[in-house]
């Protein structure tokens, strides 16, 4: 059972948990490189968060390594 808070549009999905009470689901998040601007959609890469990539993932645009990717909020999530 999934439990919404606030508006429904803007809600943070929370699944209760036995003894731990509620965590928050995943979140995808959107990342750009700094080097050529690059957007990293999880949404586009069947759904594997940028953490979740290999520490030698390189950007496809530019090689430029993760490191130089920070997370954006500049992009929203469709």
């Amino acid at each position: 059972m999934w439990l919404y808070r606030g508006n429904i549009q803007k809600a943070v999905a929370m699944m209760p948990m036995a003894g731990f009470g509620a965590i928050k689901a995943f979140e995808p998040q959107r990342w750009i490189c700094s080097c050529s601007k690059y957007v990293y959609d999880p949404a586009k890469m069947d759904g594997i968060a940028f953490e979740e990539l290999g520490k030698k993932w390189k950007c496809p645009s530019c090689g430029a390594k993760k490191k130089a990717f920070s997370k954006t909020n500049k992009y929203p999530l469709s």
